[in-house]
C-alpha cells in the first residue's frame, strides 16, 4: 500500500488544526483478535504434512503462511497489521547460519590440526572441543539472533500502509545481554531487576512504526522493592519445600520400619534401585517446590510486564495493562503443560490464546498523529532469523 492510498493520506494533504495537537486525543481502545481456532490449525497442520514431505525444508514457507493468519487477524484502531515476509528470505537466513557454523567447524579443524596437532587436549577430542566451542558462542549469540530477529520480523510488519523498523545494533544487544546475565548469575539473580529494564529498553525504545519512534521510560529502581519482597518470599518457599520434602522421606522410611544403617547401605552400594530411588526424590522435590514457587513467578512476572508496558508509548499513544496473576498463570503454566501434554502439536492453541490475551487486556489511549508520519528509510535486513533457527529459539 503505497502513501497517497493509505488511510492516512487525508490526513497528510490536510493539516491538523492546533487545537488537536495542543490537546491530544487519548481515548481508550483495545486490539482486536478475530482468528479462528480451526482455521489456524488447518494451516498448521498443512504445515506439518509438507514438512515430513519435504524432510523439514518447507518450514519457512510454513512459518510464513502461519504468521500472515495470525497478522491480517490482529487489528488495532480497526486496522489490521499485514505480514509481508517469505519463505525464501528465513531459508537464506538459514542457510547463512549454517554457513557461519561450517566456517567455525573448519577453524577449529585447523585449530585441531596445527595448534594441538591431533591430540587429544584433557580427554576432549575435536568433536568435542566443537561442541563445547559451539554452545560458549551459541549463548551470546541466541540473544544477537533473537535480536536481529525481531527486527526481521518488525521490517516485514505493516499497518495502515506504514512498515515498521527497529533501530540499533543486534551485536551489542548481544553483548549486553550475556554481561547482564553473567553478572545476575553472580550475583545470585539480585541483579533481576536491573536485567529485566536494560534487555526490555532496547528492544522498546528502538521500535519504529515509520518515523513515529517508541519511548520507553522505566528504571529498574522503580521495582527493586517489589522484586526483593519477590526475591526473599522464594527463599521462604525454598526453606519450606526442603522441609516437606525430608519430613515426607523421613515419614516414609520411619513407616517402613527402614533404619538409617539401611539407608546408609543402600546408598554405599550403587546399584538401578539407588538410582530409581535418587529420581523420585528428585522428582518429588522438583514438583514440590514448583508448586510453592509458580505462583509467585506469576505474580511476579505480571507485576514486570505491566511494569513494561505502562512505561511505554508511541508518540502520544500511551500503552496500559491490568493483567493479573491468575492471567499470566494461565500464560506461563498452561500454555506450557499444551506444549509437553501435546508434544508439541499445542502450538496453534497456545498462539490463539496468546493474541487473546493480549487483545483482551492491553488499552491503548490515542492514536498515531497521521500527519507527521513517513515510511521508514531503512528497508530492514533481506533475509531472516537464520541464527534463531539454528539455535531454535524462533518460534513464531
Amino acid at each position: 500500500m503505497s502513501d497517497a492510498t493509505s488511510p492516512w493520506g487525508r490526513a497528510l494533504a490536510q493539516p491538523a488544526p492546533e487545537a488537536a495537537a495542543a490537546a491530544p486525543d487519548l481515548t481508550p481502545s483495545r486490539p482486536l483478535y478475530d482468528g479462528k481456532l480451526a482455521e489456524l490449525y488447518a494451516i498448521y497442520l498443512r504445515h506439518l504434512v509438507l514438512m515430513l514431505l519435504t524432510l523439514g525444508w518447507s518450514r519457512f514457507w510454513g512459518r510464513t503462511r502461519i504468521r500472515r493468519y495470525l497478522w491480517n487477524h490482529f487489528a488495532i484502531l480497526g486496522d489490521r497489521f499485514e505480514y509481508r515476509g517469505r519463505g525464501r528470505e528465513l531459508l537464506i537466513g538459514f542457510l547463512l547460519a549454517v554457513l557461519m557454523l561450517a566456517v567455525w567447524g573448519g577453524l577449529m579443524w585447523l585449530v585441531w590440526i596445527y595448534v594441538f596437532h591431533e591430540r587429544p587436549l584433557a580427554s576432549f577430542g575435536l568433536f568435542d572441543i566443537f561442541w563445547l566451542s559451539v554452545a560458549l558462542i551459541g549463548f551470546p549469540l541466541a540473544y544477537v539472533g533473537q535480536y536481529a530477529g525481531l527486527r526481521y520480523r518488525l521490517s516485514r510488519t505493516r499497518w495502515r500502509g506504514i512498515r515498521c523498523a527497529l533501530a540499533g545494533s543486534a551485536w551489542g544487544y548481544g553483548a549486553m545481554a550475556s554481561f547482564l546475565v553473567f553478572t545476575n548469575a553472580f550475583t545470585v539473580q539480585l541483579l533481576t531487576p536491573v536485567v529485566s529494564v536494560n534487555l526490555a529498553r532496547p528492544r522498546i525504545s528502538n521500535v519504529r512504526f515509520g518515523t513515529l519512534p517508541f519511548i520507553f521510560a522505566g528504571s529498574s529502581g522503580d521495582i527493586y522493592g517489589r522484586y526483593l519482597g519477590f526475591y526473599f518470599l522464594n527463599i521462604i518457599a525454598w526453606v519450606v519445600a526442603a522441609i516437606i520434602i525430608f519430613g515426607a522421606i523421613g515419614g516414609t522410611i520411619g513407616g517402613l520400619g527402614v533404619s538409617s544403617e539401611d539407608v546408609l547401605k543402600l546408598f554405599s552400594q550403587f546399584s538401578l534401585r539407588t538410582v530409581l530411588i535418587v529420581a523420585a526424590v528428585a522428582l518429588g522435590a522438583y514438583v514440590v517446590f514448583g508448586l510453592l514457587i509458580l505462583p509467585l513467578r506469576c505474580w511476579w512476572q505480571a507485576y514486570l510486564f505491566r511494569y513494561l508496558v505502562s512505561h511505554s508509548r508511541a508518540g502520544e499513544v500511551l500503552f496500559a495493562t491490568a493483567i493479573s496473576t491468575r492471567q499470566m498463570w494461565g500464560f506461563l503454566v498452561l500454555n506450557y503443560l499444551i506444549v509437553v501434554l501435546t508434544l508439541g502439536l499445542g502450538w496453534p492453541w497456545v498462539m490463539h490464546r496468546t493474541l487473546k490475551l493480549i487483545a483482551a487486556e492491553l488499552w491503548l489511549y490515542g492514536a498515531p498523529d497521521g500527519a507527521n508520519i513517513r515510511q521508514p528509510a531503512d528497508r530492514g535486513p533481506s533475509f531472516g532469523e537464520g541464527l534463531l533457527d539454528m539455535f531454535d529459539v524462533s518460534g513464531i
